[in-house]
């Protein structure tokens, strides 16, 4: 076994366990979850730097140059974290970077349960809740893939494969419109936001990476969708939408029975409905 992989998973899954197994509430940054390590061993020396969130490995030199599957398979192998764990920071991590560009790799989050994070932006706290628009079948179909011959893929190409060969067609049957998922999952959330901590604004994060949301003018028929049926009316949060594997991104809210595209993401005034502060049960950022 290649040494260098195995230090390489080994420092991995210290850090990742360090950072988000340690104490509860420990607030985060993005640059907090990116790591390099540096391996020496009498043969030589190798350097590799890991988002601990994602598990994407973003560099490696020397002896570890181009074992990126080699890597992912090991790291899989160890069970660090799953597909869906992953999804959440990706899902998390590019929501960051769409909404606040110049800030985004320092502002303060805690990793949460209900809602799955808790942000912070100068004076305002705001509550992710990220989940995801698949089917039973394809959700199967993708825990198999994950874990077979595909698994040292990247996580795009994976979710890629999985939406060109749906496990329901294969069984002859019709498969969900991403209408009807994203409809579902509105419903669901506006029924469990009740029982999340208040925090100033909510957003729901919803993955879509499916062919019919991987272009610009897919963003326009999903708002017009929305606005037909009516979804986000009198919910508490407002919505974003994204396609991970082709870095599709859409954030929409409902306002005076329309729904409404931000145009310019990290530069907007706070959406009215959402601009007074709702009274928090407990204070997200006082330590546990």
């Amino acid at each position: 076994m290649n040494p260098y992989i195995e230090s390489f998973v080994r420092k991995t899954h210290f850090h990742h366990h360090r950072l988000f197994h340690g104490p509860k509430r420990k607030i985060m940054t993005y640059r907090k979850c990116i790591k390099k390590f540096s391996i020496y061993r009498v043969t030589g020396f190798a350097v590799g730097k890991i988002n601990l969130g994602t598990l994407d490995i973003l560099e490696l030199q020397g002896k570890l140059q181009g074992e990126e599957e080699a890597l992912n398979r090991r790291i899989i192998d160890k069970k660090i974290s799953t597909i869906n764990q992953r999804n959440e920071f990706r899902s998390f991590f590019f929501f960051l970077e769409k909404e606040y560009p110049e800030d985004y790799q320092h502002l303060p989050f805690l990793k949460s349960e209900r809602p799955d994070f808790i942000l912070r932006y100068k004076r305002e706290v705001i509550g992710i809740e990220i989940t995801e628009a698949i089917d039973a079948g394809d959700a199967q179909q993708r825990a198999k893939i994950y874990e077979s011959e595909l698994r040292g893929r990247r996580a795009g190409e994976i979710e890629e494969y999985v939406d060109q060969t749906p496990a329901m067609a294969v069984l002859g049957k019709s498969k969900i419109s991403l209408e009807k998922l994203i409809a579902k999952r509105i419903k669901d959330k506006k029924e469990k936001f009740e029982d999340f901590q208040r925090v100033d604004r909510e957003i729901l994060i919803i993955i879509a990476n499916h062919h019919e949301f991987q272009g610009s003018g897919d963003i326009e028929t999903m708002r017009k969708a929305l606005e037909r049926k009516g979804p986000l009316k009198e919910a508490p949060f407002s919505l974003v939408v994204m396609n991970l594997i082709h870095g599709i991104y859409a954030h929409f809210y409902w306002e005076r029975d329309k729904v409404i595209l931000h145009k310019k993401p990290g530069n907007r005034e706070i959406i009215p409905e959402f601009s007074e502060a709702r009274i928090r049960r407990k204070n997200p950022w006082k330590k546990t």
